[in-house]
């Protein structure tokens, strides 16, 4: 198992998270009895991916005091929808919370880490072959953004026969308060929306890069990440580096490191598609 390390600080003592991956069978989001483990689930801390054993029960350690641990959704399962039909696969551990200074709010103090941290995941039919609604650079600037975007898009999109919508960044311009009213209309789509951090997506009230994700961290979870639909496996890769007063493009040493451990468990003739949102 590898141990994450704050960026630009002395690393604490890590810790471990364990839990269990479980059929969802009644769908409440809690492992009641007779609700099974799922084996050979992967499980990630954003670096390191692990797989649940024959019981469901899955062990990674993580930094004591800035992590984010997720499930690597299977083929044939989906993670509970929160209202705005955002996939909840992810668990965030901030003991204090983000930055209070922050212009937008991050993440509110998670505290002790649980004994378990659990991840449910509900059946469901994936055909081999299936359509994806994408979005490119929404980038509202107010609300009156929203709404066109709400008429002349998303109105002509309800129905969709897609099986997810993906929004490959931007999706703000740079007023990250606007996050909710654009959540609320891209929920009208009635279909779960996976979604790419843009460098219009970020804190930029911060100097380094770690903390840049803040807001982003608390409404959508991880930036990079992984998950499969029917046939296919689907990374989601975070290339945006935040510099203190400007952004670069490129991949850090731990998002690389997710992609390599993530790849090790996808058959090599899988097709494998990667989302990121600026070119490489």
């Amino acid at each position: 198992f590898g141990i994450l390390l704050p960026v630009g600080g002395a690393a604490e003592e890590p810790i471990t998270v364990r839990g269990i991956v479980f059929d969802d069978l009644n769908k409440n989001d809690a492992r009641d009895p007779g609700e099974p483990g799922l084996a050979k689930i992967r499980v990630s801390n954003g670096s390191e991916v692990a797989q649940t054993d024959g019981t469901g029960q899955y062990e990674l350690t993580i930094d004591a005091s800035d992590a984010m641990v997720f499930v690597i959704k299977p083929r044939g399962y989906l993670s509970p929808l929160n209202k705005h039909n955002l996939p909840q696969f992810h668990y965030v551990h901030k003991p204090q919370g983000s930055p209070p200074e922050l212009k937008y709010k991050g993440v509110a103090p998670t505290g002790p880490l649980p004994p378990s941290v659990d991840f449910p995941l509900r059946k469901r039919p994936e055909p081999d072959e299936f359509k994806v609604v994408m979005f490119g650079d929404p980038q509202p600037n107010n609300l009156g953004d929203i709404d066109h975007m709400a008429n002349d898009v998303i109105g002509e999109l309800i129905g969709t026969d897609a099986a997810f919508g993906m929004a490959l960044g931007d999706l703000m311009a740079d007023l990250l308060d606007l996050y909710e009213p654009y959540n609320q209309v891209m929920a009208q789509l009635g279909i779960p929306m996976w979604n790419v951090p843009g460098n219009h997506d970020l804190n930029m009230d911060v100097r380094k890069d770690a903390l840049s994700t803040e807001t982003w961290n608390r409404i959508f979870g991880p930036t990079t990440y992984a998950f499969d639909y029917g046939p296919v496996h689907f990374i989601v890769l975070d290339n945006i580096l935040w510099r203190g007063n400007t952004y670069g493009v490129g991949f850090d040493e731990k998002t690389l490191k997710f992609v390599e451990n993530d790849l090790k468990h996808v058959p090599k003739d899988q097709l494998v598609v990667i989302a990121m949102h600026a070119p490489l």
